[in-house]
Parts: C-alpha cells; structure tokens; sequence
C-alpha cells in the first residue's frame, strides 16, 4: 500500500481501546486480535483523528521526539500500514 503524506486517517471505532499506563491495547472489529500501543505508537494513534494530514502527525512526531524527521516518516508510513491492515484505522482522505 502506497502511503501519501496528505492521506488522513481516523480511527475505527468499531475498534474498543482501554488506556494501560502510558499505552493502548486496542481490539479488532473481528474480536480476534489485540494490539498493543505504546509511547509513540499511542502518541501517533491520538493524532489519527480523521481531520489531520499524516505530515501534520509527522510535525508533531518530530516536535514531541528527538528523531530525524526521514526516519520518522518511513516509520510512520510503515505502521499506519500495519494500522491500515489490521482494520484499526480507515483512511478519510
């Protein structure tokens, strides 16, 4: 799946979330799978509100952590796509 840095994203809410310390366990829409989120990986699920550009998320990655912007973009990309494929998050725009 091809990632464009405009895409939006929000998440599935068909998808129950229990907040554990500072993480996320989320459940798939199927009932058959957790993920578990944790620091960035929740940081970034929190800024998949539906109206915000996945640069912006990127933006504010690269505000709250210390990582090179590059890194974090192939990164970002990558795990909205495992998000993308566990149904956990649909794409908006």
């Amino acid at each position: 799946m091809m990632i464009a840095m405009t895409s939006v994203f929000a998440r599935n809410e068909d998808c129950p979330v229990r907040e554990i310390g500072e993480g996320l366990v989320i459940m798939a829409p199927a009932g058959d799978v957790t993920h578990s989120l944790e620091n960035i990986g929740a940081f970034i699920w929190q800024q998949l509100d539906g109206e915000t550009s996945l640069e912006e998320v990127l933006d504010a990655i690269t505000a709250e952590y210390d990582v090179e912007r590059s890194v974090a973009e192939t990164d970002l990309k990558v795990f909205v796509g495992e998000l993308v494929a566990g149904n956990i998050i649909i794409q908006t725009s």
